[in-house]
């Protein structure tokens, strides 16, 4: 049970970084399609984009690349999450609020040293 109270930050924002990826990775292929068509001299219309990229690949077309992302997600999101949660809880004084500075610093250092693990 001790294990699972250490790891239940850390997996919980991998989970909820992999849940955002899946949410965001259609919209984020359509954006990429968008900036090579830019690139390219081809169409920039999301719609247009949307249509081709469904019509050569199907849905499926939409998700290409998500292992990658969702490889990130756990590393640097499940990191910053767990590592905040274990930051804020050290920073914190029994009994009294956590003054802005501590809550910067604790996401400052856990967003930096996550982006050295999840890159």
């Amino acid at each position: 049970m001790e294990a699972w109270k250490a790891s239940k930050p850390f997996v919980t924002g991998s989970l909820s970084g992999c849940m955002a990826t899946c949410c965001i990775q259609p919209i984020d292929m359509v954006k990429v399609r968008i900036q090579l068509g830019a690139a390219e001299g081809g169409s920039t219309s999301p719609v247009e984009v949307t249509k081709k990229l469904l019509r050569e690949d199907g849905i499926t077309g939409m998700y290409k690349g998500l292992s990658a992302g969702l490889t990130r997600q756990v590393f640097y999101t499940g990191a910053r999450l767990g590592l905040y949660d274990i930051f804020t809880d050290a920073a914190k004084v029994p009994g009294e609020k956590m003054p802005f500075w501590k809550t910067t610093v604790c996401a400052l250092s856990a967003g930096g040293i996550a982006a050295v693990v999840g890159n």
